[in-house]
């Protein structure tokens, strides 16, 4: 039957009320700031310059200088993704830069790829010692590369991420400026990408961007970064994590961002795509967060949003199938009716922002899958804390001794 007094109206309402709040409280609906279009920025820049003076002309092509760029590759027994992707490094519409190699002494593979571009001016290769032990390769190959590199900017990514564009490095570099002491680039999944691999990542990378654009950046889950190697140098690099495997990226940015120094690059030019790892490899990549983020600085007070968002999440859901329940129970159709009405509302409103933010950052991710997934990210965050835990813990450092 249906009821309509006090306690229905007030339960009814707060039924409502849940449902409108918590989906607004949301990455999605609180999205980062997305870049502008590089070449779109060109076409500006040449636009203006045809009505400009010819002085005026020497004033914004002086002003339009990027800085020379170190790109720092470490490709670690990824001799089939170097010889993939290392053309696309080499051949960039940028003026001045180098590509520089790092990678351990004796990987004949590796060196045989390397060969055939020996004639490259712009690639430089150097070797990691063969006796080099009790630290992570990948961190000791990025501080080779960095005191190897001839250039201040040092832009270091995986190699097994290929540019999206021949622009990537303008799109990245146009943001080395006086007051910038970190660029940090986006990296999206391929195509083969499970849907919620893509999902997941570009949700964390909601949170960890607008960290970053809004404060201190925190850390960073795409493949390229941009800082300076006298900044970098002098603070000692990794020097206090060197024996955990990795989190490179993740040092890097809690160790040397300030607040309000920090650029994130997200434009369709600026992104990298990593080829779809194996499920091992994503796995473990989760694992070796879960170990790096105990020994990051301000960890708890990122990490505090996320669970704000799953509780809401969680709580809107069980408030509205506890009333559903209730309402049949006691046949209180007006509640019954409310609870319905919620869980439209709820259904509306986050399918509609998830979809139109995981668009705006070219993510081709169906609608209908939004609202499982993020039910799903609690619980499968979960499942690699589990994993965690029975993991040896010695495969998280180098020192094994």
């Amino acid at each position: 039957m249906f009821i309509i007094d006090t306690y229905t109206i007030v339960v009814s309402a707060m039924l409502l009320s849940v449902a409108l709040l918590t989906s607004f409280i949301n990455p999605f609906f609180r999205r980062p700031k997305l870049s502008e279009p590089y070449c779109k920025e060109m076409a500006d820049e040449a636009l203006t310059e045809e009505t400009e003076t010819t002085e005026q002309q020497e004033v914004a092509e002086e002003e339009k200088q990027y800085p020379p760029v170190s790109i720092i590759l470490t490709p670690n027994d990824d001799a089939l993704a170097l010889s993939k992707n290392l053309s696309k490094y080499l051949s960039q519409e940028y003026k001045d830069y180098e590509v520089i190699v790092v990678v351990p002494k004796g990987d004949a593979e590796t060196e045989d790829i390397l060969k055939t571009y020996a004639g490259n001016p712009r690639l430089y290769t150097t070797f990691i010692p063969s006796t080099s032990k009790y630290m992570s390769r990948k961190k000791l190959a990025i501080t080779l590369g960095a005191k190897a590199a001839k250039y201040e900017w040092l832009l270091v990514c995986d190699i097994f991420c290929a540019p999206q564009s021949n622009y990537w490095l303008s799109a990245l570099a146009r943001n080395c400026k006086e007051n910038v002491n970190l660029v940090a680039g986006y990296t999206n999944y391929d195509d083969e990408a499970p849907d919620f691999w893509r999902f997941e990542r570009f949700y964390i990378s909601c949170y960890l961007m607008r960290k970053a654009q809004k404060g201190t950046a925190y850390a960073w889950n795409s493949n390229a970064l941009l800082f300076k190697k006298s900044e970098f140098l002098a603070a000692e690099g990794f020097r206090g994590n060197l024996k955990y495997v990795r989190g490179e990226f993740d040092f890097i940015v809690n160790k040397y961002a300030q607040k309000g120094a920090t650029v994130v690059e997200n434009s369709i030019d600026g992104t990298l795509i990593e080829e779809t790892p194996n499920y091992k490899h994503w796995i473990n990549k989760h694992l070796f967060y879960i170990e790096t983020r105990q020994h990051l600085k301000r960890s708890m007070a990122h990490r505090l949003w996320f669970y704000i968002d799953q509780l809401a999440i969680h709580i809107n859901y069980l408030f509205i199938i506890a009333a559903l329940v209730y309402s049949i129970i006691t046949a209180n159709w007006t509640i019954s009716i409310a609870a319905t009405l919620a869980f439209v509302v709820t259904f509306i409103l986050r399918i509609s922002i998830g979809k139109k933010t995981l668009s705006l950052f070219n993510e081709d991710i169906p609608s209908w899958k939004i609202i499982p997934y993020e039910l799903r990210l609690i619980w499968q965050n979960l499942g690699y804390k589990i994993k965690y835990w029975r993991a040896n813990k010695y495969d998280f450092i180098s020192h094994k001794l």
